[in-house]
């Protein structure tokens, strides 16, 4: 989980994206339509969390991964945001 959050915090640094640093099982990121963003992944089999309910709706919420988990939602992730 360690080294999931990390590596997904780095990435997120790297493609100049929001997000809240966690000591979590799991990250905030914005991603500007969380629910599409969302809707976009789950197409892909890719599940994340829309954070409009929590009144955040520019947000997701993204759980550490294996690190082929972590790396494919990486991958997908700009073509969704």
């Amino acid at each position: 989980t360690d080294e999931g959050r990390r590596y997904l915090q780095a990435e997120f640094e790297r493609l100049g994206l929001e997000y809240v640093p966690s000591y979590a099982n799991f990250v905030l990121v914005r991603v500007g339509d969380g629910d599409a963003c969302f809707k976009n992944l789950m197409k892909m089999g890719i599940i994340v969390r829309p954070m409009r309910g929590y009144k955040l709706p520019e947000w997701i919420r993204v759980s550490i991964g294996t690190m082929e988990q972590n790396r494919r939602f990486i991958e997908e992730l700009p073509g969704v945001i």
